[in-house]
């Protein structure tokens, strides 16, 4: 056994020994969805049929979602979400990767209605700040992952006590499998304070209280409650990013519009309102599968392919929906061992294959209209990593993630030459065809300038004052033309997520399963092949991704 082997079976042993609590192969979100069991292939063959696929399983959420807004736990929700803000306490929405995202888009949502509604009657000035989000890793985080905060709880604890929770505060944590660390972390921290906690998750609380030591001192809290969106399997086995992030989305997005329609014009919760916001969702639903859609959809994931093959380049641009399509492409990575994001200045690294910008806004504007608000970024020295309890190694892994870090990112109207001229495709993301004065000089910079749309009359037909259906549908034409892109371009085996780096003790776990199902062996041995791989690939210099560089490696070999 080579020097390399001895550390590959030292590093396996340390996981299978002392990590049993992130064996997650029996949680619903980890698991295959029989509807994409080709997706990977399909996609190869037809871009239209591989569309369809997905969007039957986007389709398929209609029931879940319809019986969790009708549930019993869901009206409690609404009552304690609705005394926290009559009682002047905060909604503290805490999610990490996706759901911190979505945490995100419903914090900037519930902005933009309270300043529309401000105008007319003042006195809703103090509900500005009643929805805030708390993302794992802080709002660095939308523009490129920080996969290690993931693992610690005492990060997200240390987020909510830097936010001088109350009693009067109500958390509601958002994971699809119910188990995630850090927000684990956080919404224990909130409970020392006497707040009240709701867990909205997509896997059922029962079957990982009865495993995991960490999700049952939060979930058996007298003071916790948990709503469970029954959504399935995903599209992609273990990509929250879809079916789970747009159920949590929808739910908790739904639960702030009745509040809101309570406080402002008295409107009473009944289920007469439910069904509204019901129609509204299988709006959405019919829109992006119209002809239309699935052509225009089509059409972009063959465009991005063409690109991309050609060592090319996306600019998504967009305004209103900046935060949406920013979160679709920052997802791309981790999912998909894309490159990621980079600061301007920091010419080292490969330029990521998709990125967003505002046509109308400068950088410093465009990420304060993003949010709606100023960023919330982490500042903390590596003394203070080591002070809270996490291991100097994963400290090592923690970039800058203050405001000046993410301000590096210039997601503003200044040009970027390296996205331009052949090769190159600007994206203009809108409810509207119209493209912005602003945009059109820029546009003849690119090699193909295209819009994607859900909708060609410019709004939504259901309206909501948090525009609910209108952030919602974007979500689902870029997931879907995102994976499907991924999908075609080979990144995706069956409905496996097979280009997956190991930044988390979650995703050791998955790529182990991933591999193991692809290449038939045992799962022991298959966690031994994935850190061989990992050292292997590092010992060359090579960022492919470690599952997939471990699946050709053993496919080639029994080959």
């Amino acid at each position: 056994m080579t020097q390399m082997e001895r550390k590959a079976a030292e590093l396996s042993i340390d996981f299978l020994e002392n990590e049993k609590q992130y064996r997650l192969g029996f949680v619903e979100a980890e698991q295959s969805n029989p509807l994409t069991k080709t997706l990977g292939e399909t996609f190869v063959k037809s871009t239209k049929d591989g569309i369809e696929m997905l969007l039957s399983v986007d389709r398929a959420l209609y029931s879940p979602i319809k019986n969790a807004l009708f549930s019993e736990e869901f009206s409690e929700l609404y009552k304690d979400v609705l005394n926290a803000l009559k009682r002047g306490g905060r909604i503290i929405i805490s999610g990490c990767g996706s759901t911190g995202r979505l945490a995100m888009r419903i914090e900037a949502s519930w902005r933009a209605a309270i300043s529309a509604l401000v105008k007319e009657n003042p006195e809703l000035e103090k509900y500005s700040d009643s929805v805030i989000e708390v993302m794992t890793g802080g709002d660095f985080a939308v523009i490129r992952s920080v996969e290690s905060f993931e693992d610690y709880a005492v990060l997200g604890a240390m987020q909510v006590r830097e936010m001088c929770v109350s009693e009067r505060d109500l958390l509601i944590g958002v994971t699809a499998t119910g188990e995630t660390t850090s927000i684990l972390g956080s919404a224990k921290e909130a409970l020392s304070y006497g707040a009240h906690v709701w867990m909205v998750v997509c896997t059922d609380p029962e079957s990982v209280t009865a495993r995991l030591l960490r999700a049952k001192e939060v979930f058996c809290h007298k003071n916790t409650n948990s709503l469970y969106i029954k959504c399935g399997p995903f599209a992609v086995s273990g990509s929250s990013r879809m079916q789970s992030s747009t159920s949590e989305q929808l739910i908790i997005s739904f639960v702030l519009e009745l509040a809101l329609s309570e406080l402002v014009s008295r409107d009473s919760y009944c289920d007469a309102k439910k069904e509204e916001l019901m129609h509204g969702f299988s709006k959405c639903l019919e829109l992006i599968s119209e002809k239309e859609a699935v052509k225009s959809m089509t059409e972009a994931v063959d465009r991005e392919c063409d690109l991309y093959s050609r060592g090319g380049h996306v600019t998504y641009f967009a305004d209103e929906y900046l935060l949406d399509v920013l979160t679709d492409t920052t997802e791309r990575s981790p999912t998909f061992t894309t490159p990621p994001f980079r600061p301007q200045k920091n010419k080292d690294e490969t330029l990521s294959w998709a990125f967003v910008k505002n046509p109308r806004l400068d950088t410093k504007a465009a990420w304060d209209a993003c949010f709606a608000r100023t960023p919330r970024c982490i500042d903390k020295t590596d003394g203070e990593y080591i002070a809270l309890g996490v291991r100097e190694y994963d400290v090592k892994r923690i970039p800058k993630i203050n405001l000046d870090a993410i301000l590096e990112y210039e997601i503003g109207c200044e040009r970027d030459p390296e996205r331009e001229g052949a090769a190159s495709q600007a994206t203009w993301v809108d409810f509207s065809l119209d493209i912005p004065r602003e945009l059109e000089d820029v546009l003849s910079h690119y090699e193909t300038a295209t819009t994607l749309t859900v909708t060609r009359g410019g709004k939504f037909p259901i309206a909501t004052r948090l525009k609910i259906f209108e952030h919602v549908a974007v979500k689902l034409m870029l997931n879907t033309v995102s994976t499907g892109t991924m999908a075609k371009m080979g990144r995706v085996r069956g409905n496996y997520m097979v280009h997956l780096n190991i930044s988390n003790k979650k995703l050791i776990d998955r790529a182990t399963r991933i591999i193991s199902e692809i290449v038939g062996i045992s799962y022991e041995e298959a966690n031994y092949e994935l850190f061989l791989s990992k050292l292997l690939l590092e010992s060359q210099g090579d960022d492919r991704s470690t599952t997939i560089a471990t699946i050709d490696r053993l496919t080639n070999k029994n080959g």
